[in-house]
């Protein structure tokens, strides 16, 4: 609060739980973290005119009881470089084995000789362009790879790329050694890659989702990855959230799986850089000219 209250000392500014009535359904700017909490006063905020939200994705937002008139905002971009650099991470352990080789090592093994994969010469695709996808592909662009990309709109301002609509996309996973996905998961993309997009894949690819797990299918990969043992998955987002994990197929016990809890936005500093950002935005607003407007008819 001391933050908010230092960055936007033209307002007033109170925690939802400490908010009275009044203050609630007076407010015309709403800062979201956790939708659910918010979503319960939602109905008295009457005077709601935009809602800002602290995290990239807004795929949790109930958007059916977001009134028409109010302006959503996502925070995309605030944690671009702490979620590219994860995902680049989960690319070099796949390719040079370093799960594996741990594991081996500390069975007593010590197998200095097998090979890894060359990122140099490899052909990589971004499935997404938005800050984490040119962030990505700027990364292996500088480490030699042929790199691609494909968004809607099939256009990008980053230099050094091959960018395709997302239409052409099954064109392009054929041709793929390492395939990234970081694009937003809206009704148009859930379920996006399912056992016909796989199919079509290298049977030694690594893939790459730094996104949202509902993107995938999950049975689909699953069964893909039983059948094709040297593919690789390097999943950082899943299918089911909680204090342990377990999803409805045992990705763990899988050989050719890299598993991390969705922490590739959790770095030194990640909630102030989430702030700062929204905050921005907010101002942005303020002054007639925010970014990150979401089209809501991508989530209804």
């Amino acid at each position: 609060m001391d933050f908010l209250r230092k960055y936007l000392p033209e307002l007033e500014i109170r925690c939802l739980k400490n908010a009275d009535i009044e203050f609630i359904k007076s407010a015309e700017i709403a800062l979201v973290f956790h939708w659910k909490e918010f979503e319960k006063q939602l109905p008295q905020m009457k005077n709601l005119r935009m809602i800002q939200s602290l995290t990239a994705g807004v795929d949790h937002f109930n958007f059916s009881v977001i009134p028409d008139d109010v302006v959503v905002c996502s925070n995309s971009g605030a944690n671009a470089d702490g979620v590219a650099e994860h995902a680049v991470a989960l690319v070099m352990a796949a390719a040079k084995k370093i799960v594996w080789r741990d594991r081996q090592m500390r069975d007593g093994k010590f197998p200095q000789m097998e090979e890894s994969i060359l990122i140099k010469g490899k052909n990589v695709l971004v499935v997404g362009l938005g800050h984490v996808g040119q962030r990505c592909a700027s990364i292996f662009r500088c480490m030699g790879a042929n790199v691609f990309g494909v968004n809607r709109t099939g256009k990008c301002a980053l230099e050094g790329i091959v960018v395709e609509k997302i239409d052409h996309l099954e064109d392009l996973l054929p041709k793929m050694d390492i395939v990234i996905l970081a694009l937003p998961l809206t009704k148009d993309t859930r379920n996006l890659f399912d056992k016909n997009k796989f199919s079509i894949m290298k049977d030694s690819a690594i893939f790459v989702n730094v996104a949202r797990g509902k993107i995938v299918v999950e049975k689909d990969l699953y069964e893909h990855l039983v059948n094709n043992p040297r593919f690789i998955a390097a999943l950082d987002v899943w299918w089911k959230y909680g204090e342990e994990f377990h999803q409805n197929y045992p990705f763990e016990k899988l050989q050719n799986v890299i598993l991390s809890p969705h922490c590739a936005g959790s770095y030194e500093g990640w909630f102030e850089s989430l702030l700062r950002s929204a905050v921005e935005n907010i101002k942005a607003y303020l002054s007639g000219n925010p970014k990150n407007i979401v089209d809501k008819k991508e989530y209804l």
